[in-house]
């Protein structure tokens, strides 16, 4: 009962993009063809990201800005991984990602070089296996992408929350409420070291507090790191590789959570959820350069 029921829920959202698609505008230049957002929040790519489905992440976005990619679904069904690219300079129709087209998938993350793709999946490791949410990652082949594989046991065995991050060394960034834990969740990091990762720690309480700190987005380099606690915060690395303490990113981004920014640096995105809305935003990302200290400038 439990698969038929998956199967019609995914039916019902292939028909949905489906019947977007009929009248899909021709979009062309970055961004989906989007105005580009100043210093005020605007909704991103209305009725084609941010639709009347149920978002649950932010976008990712390939390297040379050519594909873009976020996940959503009907209210409560199981979630699954769209994607837009340029082809002959023209954005197409969203499209579902191959390996969620029958299996549930959610907050697609790539990494730097856009060569992986980090996601959330409650599928089973194996036939008859538990279902409950993991993270995988697949790579890029000739044809695409591969087949997805869960990631080791030292990232999924202990409960996570909701995006993860990765930066150029392929170190993972999430939320997770798991020994070492201040409060509630808090930001761990799993370190890539010798093609494994190692077990995740608590980043400290430069970052974690009692509260719910969470959906962390790592800069490729290291340099900062963004994290929802209530709304968006920031947390610089110094040149003795500690963390400065955290600022909060203002009023703009209260309530905000699975913060993300453009491969070229210019526009943080992040989701907004609550009774009667659901929306993936941008934004300007100056606001990342003038929160810095000044010593780190």
């Amino acid at each position: 009962m439990k698969i038929l029921i998956r199967i019609s829920c995914m039916l019902i959202m292939t028909m949905t993009i489906n019947a977007q698609q009929i009248e899909f505008p021709i979009l062309t230049g970055s961004y989906l063809g989007q105005k580009p957002p100043g210093t005020t929040p605007e909704i991103f790519a209305p009725g084609i990201v941010s639709t009347e489905m149920y978002n649950h992440c932010s976008v990712s976005i390939s390297p040379d800005g050519a594909e873009i990619y976020w996940a959503m679904s009907p209210l409560d069904a199981a979630r699954q991984i769209y994607y837009s690219k340029i082809i002959n300079g023209v954005w197409i129709q969203p499209e579902i990602i191959s390996f969620t087209r029958l299996e549930d998938g959610d907050c697609p993350v790539l990494s730097p070089d856009g060569g992986k793709m980090y996601f959330n999946s409650n599928r089973t490791i194996s036939q008859g296996g538990k279902r409950r949410e993991r993270i995988w990652c697949v790579e890029r082949n000739s044809k695409g992408w591969g087949e997805p594989h869960c990631l080791s046991a030292e990232l999924n065995n202990e409960h996570l929350h909701w995006q993860v991050s990765v930066d150029s060394k392929a170190n993972l960034y999430f939320g997770s409420e798991r020994d070492g834990t201040n409060g509630k969740d808090d930001v761990f990091i799993s370190e890539f070291i010798n093609g494994k990762y190692s077990k995740a720690y608590s980043l400290g309480t430069e970052i974690n507090s009692e509260a719910h700190e969470s959906t962390p987005y790592i800069a490729p380099d290291g340099s900062y790191l963004i994290f929802s606690r209530g709304g968006l915060h920031i947390i610089y690395k110094q040149k003795d590789k500690y963390w400065t303490k955290s600022k909060s990113l203002g009023a703009n981004f209260e309530k905000a959570i699975c913060p993300y920014v453009s491969p070229d640096g210019k526009y943080i995105f992040f989701l907004k959820m609550g009774k009667g809305y659901n929306d993936i935003y941008w934004v300007s990302a100056k606001i990342i350069e003038e929160l810095k200290p000044k010593e780190l400038k």
